[in-house]
């Protein structure tokens, strides 16, 4: 389980991607509990674009199933901390 600091700095990441990643999105726009689809206006194409730049920058996979259940932030934080701290190639 990651520190309050390791969590805030990973939302402040991912909050800092998807401003990058979506067209129109400010940083400031983007709270942990936003809905990617309702608060945020991410659509699909955006939604691939999202998860291949999160591939990148934390050199992890996102299987198409996990990306489907991600709604929030705060849901790709959480999958985001287990992801970086599970060993490569081994279970969490």
């Amino acid at each position: 389980m990651p520190s309050i600091a390791e969590e805030r700095q990973l939302l402040d990441e991912l909050r800092e991607l998807l401003a990058a990643t979506v067209e129109d999105l400010a940083v400031e726009e983007i709270e942990p509990d936003s809905s990617l689809k309702d608060d945020l206006g991410v659509d699909s194409l955006a939604m691939l674009e999202l998860v291949a730049a999160i591939e990148d920058r934390w050199q992890i996979e996102v299987p198409q199933e996990q990306a489907d259940r991600l709604t929030t932030v705060r849901q790709i934080a959480a999958h985001l901390a287990e992801a970086v701290a599970a060993p490569a190639g081994g279970a969490a």
